[in-house]
């Protein structure tokens, strides 16, 4: 009798964490994320490309969104290096230099962002990829003056889109 007592709380208690467990791990709601996103038309079709965005809870959504926003970043940080090398003109050259500086503190950022996305801390989250936007919008400022390569620019948009997504994501968590 006594063990089939131990064996009745032992599985409700199961039971109960298993229930507390799938509570937290609903199914993200693109559309209110997106319904939220600055660029809402840029985040719904970002959201239609990743087959893995379709299905996923938000902490898992936060992994995905991010891991793109440090993809961009770092194919900007390559591109605008790029640029560096091959510029001729000593003012465009300046310009692509004081933007690899400003991705490099975008990536550091977002490196510091890990721990807190890791943790499930959303305004931790939140506050340091709002500081690692800071750097290629700057950069795309800082350019607005000369004839860039667009494609850098571009990226920027982009890096600033799939950011302000994870900031819409990490206001919910």
């Amino acid at each position: 009798m006594a063990a089939y007592q131990m064996n009745r709380v032992f599985v409700s208690s199961l039971m109960l964490f298993v229930m507390i467990g799938s509570l937290k791990a609903q199914v993200a709601d693109l559309e209110a994320i997106c319904g939220k996103a600055k660029n809402q038309s840029f985040c719904t079709s970002y959201m239609k490309s990743n087959p893995k965005t379709s299905g996923a809870d938000l902490q898992t959504l936060a992994k995905i969104t991010f891991g793109s926003a440090q993809t961009s970043a770092s194919e900007g940080f390559k591109k605008i290096q790029s640029l560096v090398k091959t510029a001729t003109n000593p003012t465009m050259k300046k310009a692509y230099t004081s933007c690899v500086q400003h991705y490099k503190s975008a990536i550091s950022s977002l490196n510091d962002a890990k721990q807190s996305l890791a943790s499930g801390d959303g305004k931790g989250l939140n506050i340091k990829v709002s500081a690692a936007m800071e750097g290629p919008s700057t950069c795309e400022q800082d350019m607005a003056n000369f004839k860039v390569d667009p494609s850098a620019v571009k990226n920027s948009g982009d890096f600033q889109n799939i950011c302000g997504i994870v900031l819409v994501i990490s206001n919910m968590m």
